[in-house]
């Protein structure tokens, strides 16, 4: 954590330094600063993709140290200096934006789990998420729940939304309900067999399905692929990528009136060219909305997740203070975990609006369809801490 105290006392000390005709640095300590700009990686989810860019923009705006611009081509006393900062500082105090000037960015989604492994691999620097931890083999990793979503089932074509039961759901997607007149109890849909959607088994919506389910929706027989997925001619059939319908409506082998699938709620409210015609059903005769997402009575709740190896980011207690990388791309990690999790009095104003990064933190899990972790489920600041086991 930034301790402003601590660092108005280095700049004390930078000053008496400079007059005795020496020079050292003054990143605010104890904290994953080290003067030095690091960029990071993320990869994984395409469920919280926008989101977290959203939220790498604001922190990459961040306010910090005064930056060398000098750069002189072709001169090797610059090439490790340009754009770090400068040494020593000039009186800045300010030790709650982006003191490094880090830069975040987000790999294209390749999935929950292929991020996560990605993170495990070393090729990204931390993971997007939106299923929690598995029960083995990601030992070392800390799952940082920064938002709450959910699933919604969806329908589009011609099929008006209705009810349907977590039975009936486990029965579609085992195959052993298969006409829709066993769901609307409709004789004219005797005949309209149910054509359930697979998805991307390395996305976390997959995940939290299978969770809900209690096996693999993928397995069934009846379970449907995309047989053209690109619109450009038959070729080998695959699973979808979540939360976009829009190759689901375009192929040939699913029919738009009889199908069904599910997706991120956040990504159906906030996307409208990505649900096109989806209609959400309610689930156990619970209607989905903010409120029932927000404290848990719909059944398909989930939190969405910033990945971090243990190392990196670590919580200190219950405060919003992360503890972990001391400098370099890990201690870039911990700070950008830091932003990510801290309490509205710990944000920086933002210099292009003049909010709070906390507010713009609002808007743009309000303009991505997400909520912030409810007050009751925090464990560091607004964040919600599950390491993996």
């Amino acid at each position: 954590m930034k301790l402003k105290a601590l660092a108005a006392a280095a700049v004390a000390a930078s000053t008496l330094v400079m007059g005795a005709g020496a020079a050292h640095a003054a990143s605010p300590e104890p904290s994953g600063w080290d003067d030095v700009l690091d960029n990071i990686k993320g990869g994984g989810s395409d469920t919280t993709y926008n989101l977290v860019q959203k939220i790498g923009i604001l922190y990459n705006q961040g306010t910090g140290c005064e930056q060398n611009t000098a750069f002189v081509a072709g001169n090797p006393a610059t090439a490790g200096t340009y754009g770090n900062c400068l040494v020593p500082v000039n009186n800045q105090t300010d030790t709650k934006g982006n003191w490094d000037h880090d830069g975040t960015f987000e790999e294209y989604p390749t999935g929950s789990s292929a991020g996560v492994k990605e993170l495990l691999a070393g090729t990204v620097d931390y993971a997007r998420s939106s299923r929690g931890p598995n029960a083995t083999g990601e030992t070392g990793t800390n799952f940082w729940a920064i938002g709450k979503d959910a699933l919604a089932i969806v329908t589009w074509g011609n099929r008006t939304a209705g009810n349907l039961t977590k039975a009936q759901l486990q029965g579609i997607y085992n195959c052993t309900i298969t006409t829709w007149d066993q769901i609307t109890g409709n004789p004219a849909d005797a005949n309209q067999t149910i054509e359930p959607v697979g998805m991307n088994a390395s996305s976390g919506t997959y995940a939290s399905f299978k969770s809900y389910l209690g096996f693999e929706p993928n397995a069934g027989a009846c379970v449907k692929k995309l047989d053209d997925p690109d619109g450009a001619g038959p070729q080998t059939a695959i699973f979808p990528l979540e939360n976009d319908l829009k190759p689901v409506i375009n192929a040939t082998n699913i029919n738009d009136n009889n199908a069904l699938t599910w997706m991120s709620w956040a990504n159906y409210r906030a996307y409208s060219f990505k649900r096109q015609t989806a209609v959400a059903w309610t689930v156990d005769s619970k209607t989905l909305s903010a409120s029932t997402v927000s404290n848990n009575t719909w059944p398909l709740t989930r939190f969405i997740y910033h990945v971090t190896k243990s190392a990196d980011a670590a919580p200190d207690g219950a405060t919003d203070n992360v503890l972990g990388g001391d400098g370099g791309k890990s201690g870039a990690v911990r700070e950008f975990t830091e932003f990510m999790c801290k309490v509205s009095t710990n944000h920086s104003v933002n210099e292009g609006s003049g909010l709070s990064n906390y507010d713009e933190l609002t808007k743009a899990y309000s303009d991505t369809g997400f909520l912030r972790v409810p007050s009751t489920e925090r464990t560091n600041g607004i964040c919600k801490l599950v390491p993996a086991p």
